[in-house]
């Protein structure tokens, strides 16, 4: 199975394996509608096989794109937001030791105004 998401890499290869999942699905299904017993396929009128087979194909063609799309695309953006999150803590802490060094500067500078104005006022005593 670890061979599937390396065979499935790119949308194109995606796109054939569908194409081909429902060419084998729709022969499978007019075989197995063909092969029928003349009783039973005369039991049924024929809208009734198409209905069939619709539903057979879209449920075969469903759980394909499920497995082979929408499986996988959960996981994915269940890793993009795991990391987005991570980034958005990182940024957090960033912006919070900014905030600080720019407080920190504003406090060095008021000091440096203190010591200058009492250095001055000790110069002209």
């Amino acid at each position: 199975m670890k061979k599937l998401p390396v065979l499935l890499s790119t949308p194109a290869r995606v796109v054939i394996a569908l194409s081909l999942i429902v060419l084998v699905a729709e022969f499978l299904i007019m075989v197995l509608i063909e092969a029928q017993d003349t009783y039973l396929k005369d039991s049924l009128p024929a809208p009734v096989w198409i209905l069939i087979d619709s539903i057979v194909l879209t449920a075969i063609v469903s759980t394909a794109l499920y497995i082979l799309i929408f499986r996988p695309m959960r996981s994915q953006q269940a890793e993009l937001e795991r990391q987005l999150d991570e980034l958005r803590r990182f940024q957090k802490l960033t912006v919070g030791r900014e905030l600080r060094m720019k407080e920190l500067a504003e406090e060095n500078a008021a000091l440096r105004d203190q010591l200058a104005g009492t250095q001055s006022d000790g110069a002209h005593s």
